[in-house]
């Protein structure tokens, strides 16, 4: 959205980037396909497509994500839509809404990420 956008880590998401910077080569922990370059807006659609996931999109994450608070979180609405960076659609809202949320949607994060995959389940491996 053009704004910068400030999101809480779980344990799961450090132990991937504690993985990653370990096995990294170069400056980026994720690296495009480009030499020393980040990556792109569609890396993520070029994941699905190596692994031949064509019953899967990369909006369908947000939208898995935005699905879950809804049915199965008592989080507010305009916590879910502000963890996807989303701006209010009332011009009104907006103009009251200044803070990040930060602690409530770190919250919210740690109970997606346990949702999706639980600490105790966690195994990182390299993908290629």
């Amino acid at each position: 959205m053009g704004e910068d956008h400030t999101v809480p880590l779980t344990d799961q998401a450090m132990a991937v980037l504690r993985h990653m910077q370990e096995t990294r080569d170069g400056d980026l922990i994720f690296p495009g396909a480009t030499a020393g370059g980040p990556l792109s807006h569609m890396a993520m659609l070029g994941v699905l497509k190596r692994m031949n996931r064509r019953d899967a999109t990369a909006h369908g994450f947000r939208a898995s994500f935005a699905t879950w608070g809804e049915e199965c979180t008592d989080y507010s609405d305009a916590l879910r839509e502000s963890a996807l960076a989303h701006q209010y659609k009332s011009e009104v809202m907006a103009a009251y809404a200044r803070g990040s949320k930060l602690e409530k949607r770190r919250a919210l994060m740690k109970d997606w990420a346990d949702y999706i995959l639980p600490v105790s389940k966690l195994r990182v491996v390299a993908f290629n």
